[in-house]
């Protein structure tokens, strides 16, 4: 199973699909304090329950901050606390994150950190016959106000071959 570093934003975005369950048949997630702090601010928004419930089933593996060390500041200036401790574990322990937001993809770019989007992790998923339709998941993350480009969406059901 590949161990990915987890931002915020695709595991959020994983939950509120309801596809969380089935992604740690595939990978384990690793989420650094910061970002489950995050995830959990609003214990009543959509795809809290889930991360939870994954947490109580021991699904998740979760990183002290004190186990991170810190980004250099040229690199965190204007990245969110969640994003920059995803950035300095992987990069620490050479780890691949799980990001989607396009500036801190950059910054694991010249950090050396290998990512992968919430997207890849959908090919994943259906390759394994995990998922059935990567669409369905798509239209709810449209659903919930997950972002994605339109080329990118094509691109994702291109490879999905939906």
């Amino acid at each position: 199973m590949q161990l990915l570093v987890t931002d915020a934003g695709p595991l959020i975005a994983l939950s509120v699909a309801g596809v969380l369950p089935v992604t740690w048949e595939c990978f384990d997630l690793l989420v650094p304090q910061a970002v489950l702090d995050e995830c959990l601010a609003d214990p009543y928004s959509p795809g809290a329950v889930p991360i939870v419930d994954a947490l109580l089933q021991q699904q998740l593996t979760v990183v002290p901050t004190a186990a991170i060390i810190p980004l250099d500041a040229a690199y965190a200036m204007g990245m969110g606390s969640g994003e920059a401790a995803v950035l300095g574990y992987a990069a620490q322990h050479e780890q691949v994150a799980l990001i989607d937001e396009r500036r801190a993809r950059r910054i694991a770019q010249r950090l050396g950190v290998q990512v992968v989007g919430s997207g890849a992790v959908l090919l994943a998923l259906k390759s394994q016959g995990l998922i059935s339709s990567v669409q369905t998941v798509l239209a709810a993350w449209q659903a919930h106000g997950y972002y994605l480009t339109p080329e990118l969406r094509a691109e994702l059901l291109v490879r999905a071959g939906e």
